[in-house]
């Protein structure tokens, strides 16, 4: 990706902006980010911004690992596969960052955006996305990345859930244990637990993205 940027001539802080994300968040993609693939709706719009400035398409599309179209020389030995369905965004994402807050807080009324639902949320209607601020849940969960929240499953031991208190604030962590006065909770970086009051707490959503099935 880093590469691309070059050749494209724009700095990190350009793309950032044009993006409409922090720097510090797309510096995560380009320094840290471990996973073989880039997610499609981030490469996407990557290519609206690096094709017009000379980058062919099928470089960008190498970052989401989309398999490149033969050259028209190169035989075919299998069909094509169908053109992907275009999915609707519908999922809303309740979590915004505020600068210089320690989490997130959770959107008041209508959410600012919306994403495209995964399968495993088909059919929840009151499922949600969530952004990942802050290096708290590293190496599980990096700064940008998408949490996805089904609010009908039930908490267990070692799962993960994204906190809301009662003035809004969200965070999250590892689920331990909850009692009739606390909730525990446990972050990665550093390695700690939290023990939360629960009169302080308004609800907590158990995460149902990134690895763990719906």
């Amino acid at each position: 990706m880093k590469m691309l940027r070059e050749r494209a001539g724009l700095s990190m802080r350009a793309v950032s902006e044009a993006l409409g994300w922090t720097l510090t968040r797309y510096q995560h993609y380009e320094d840290r980010y471990r996973r073989n693939s880039l997610p499609i709706e981030f490469v996407n719009q990557l290519a609206d911004l690096f094709v017009p400035r000379g980058i062919p398409l099928e470089d960008v599309t190498d970052l989401a690992g989309v398999p490149r179209k033969p050259a028209p020389n190169e035989p075919i030995t299998q069909p094509p596969p169908p053109p992907a369905p275009v999915l609707p965004r519908d999922l809303p994402v309740m979590g915004t960052v505020k600068g210089g807050e320690d989490g997130f807080y959770f959107n008041e009324g209508e959410a600012k955006e919306y994403i495209v639902r995964p399968p495993s949320l088909s059919g929840v209607s009151n499922a949600f996305a969530l952004y990942v601020h802050g290096e708290s849940m590293e190496p599980r969960y990096y700064a940008g990345e998408i949490l996805y929240v089904n609010p009908n499953r039930p908490l267990a031991k070692g799962c993960f859930v994204a906190v809301e208190m009662t003035n809004d604030r969200g965070l999250i962590k590892q689920f331990v244990r909850r009692t009739d006065e606390l909730l525990v909770l446990a972050q990665f970086n550093p390695p700690k637990e939290i023990r939360l009051p629960v009169a302080e707490v308004k609800r907590i959503y158990r995460i149902t993205g990134s690895g763990e099935p719906g």
